[in-house]
């Protein structure tokens, strides 16, 4: 008995503790002081940055999702032309030490008025302190991007994945990676970046609000349960291979891929990356290969078959 109390009271500790880590909060209100709780968020000091914690007083940024504040590409006025305004939100990975597993969700409400195809919200993340930034959509090592209506992603003008168009109603918006593929560098950061060109439209901008932080076990979208360890799909391909593992509660990464020909030559190599990962070999002649997928755990040998009409 004295066991196992013992182990449910480990189980609540080790809950508690793993609360306190991931569950990170800011909802512009004065009130996400302590650190250890808190999302820090760093401002573009620039002269020419536009974003502002306060309180909303435009037409259809009115007011924030929790009262009084928000972040917004300015509370009173729209945004202007030729602008380029950021703020970033940077997570330590050094003081992450509670378990190597799950998927890591950072969550935010937001509405758009934006110039459609022309002005944008663009989302990137960098893991090398901000050397190089990525864009988060169309991007094979984002595990999961959604709750944001689909008319409002659009590709810009200028080429850029963005937010664009007009959303009056909050959306509730999730950003999902594979931990054990972040843990494994010193930083990983957001960068939230309005873009405008040279036409005025008199928009609104981009309002942000009630930011969340969080570690699950399992995705927040259910899936349907794996039965196999290694999932690779679809077989004939036109390019695209999407490569899903079994999610384990543990450190979990694909260390290499190799993609292989009949004869059993490398044809292409594919380095470090999460368990769930896509790749396009549209570059290779039709035919039969063998992608070799090496994980931290087993590795495993799969034909697939490209078809390019």
């Amino acid at each position: 008995m004295k066991t196992k109390l013992l182990i449910v009271c480990t189980l609540i500790i080790c809950a508690l503790t793993a609360k306190s880590q991931w569950d990170l909060y800011q909802y512009f209100d004065g009130a996400d002081t302590l650190e250890y709780s808190t999302i820090l968020v760093e401002l573009d000091t620039s002269s020419f940055n536009i974003w502002q914690i306060g309180s909303p007083q435009k037409v259809i940024f009115d007011s924030a999702a929790t009262f009084p504040n928000a972040i917004v590409t300015d509370t009173i006025n729209n945004y202007p032309i030729n602008n380029v305004s950021s703020f970033v939100c940077k997570f330590s990975t050094d003081e992450w030490t509670f378990g190597n597993g799950g998927i890591f969700a950072i969550q935010w409400k937001q509405k758009l008025d934006l110039d459609k195809k022309h002005d944008g919200g663009i989302v990137e993340y960098s893991i090398d302190n901000g050397t190089t930034w990525l864009n988060v959509f169309n991007t094979p090592y984002t595990y999961n991007f959604y709750g944001y209506d689909e008319a409002n992603k659009d590709t810009l003008v200028s080429g850029e994945y963005a937010f664009s168009g007009t959303d009056s109603l909050w959306k509730d918006i999730w950003l999902c990676y594979e931990f054990s593929y972040m843990i494994d560098y010193d930083t990983f950061a957001i960068r939230y970046t309005l873009k405008s060109d040279t036409l005025e439209n008199f928009k609104e901008g981009w309002l942000i609000d009630n930011m969340m932080t969080h570690l699950t076990l399992a995705h927040t979208i259910k899936n349907d349960e794996q039965t196999e360890y290694l999932y690779v799909y679809p077989s004939p391909t036109d390019g695209i291979v999407h490569i899903e593992a079994e999610k384990l509660q543990e450190y979990h990464i694909i260390e290499s891929m190799e993609l292989m020909n009949t004869t059993g030559e490398i044809v292409k190599r594919y380095g470090r990356s999460p368990t769930k990962f896509y790749i396009d070999i549209s570059d290779q002649k039709n035919g039969l290969y063998y992608l070799k997928v090496n994980t931290n755990i087993k590795s495993e040998t799969v034909p697939v078959l490209l078809f390019k009409n």
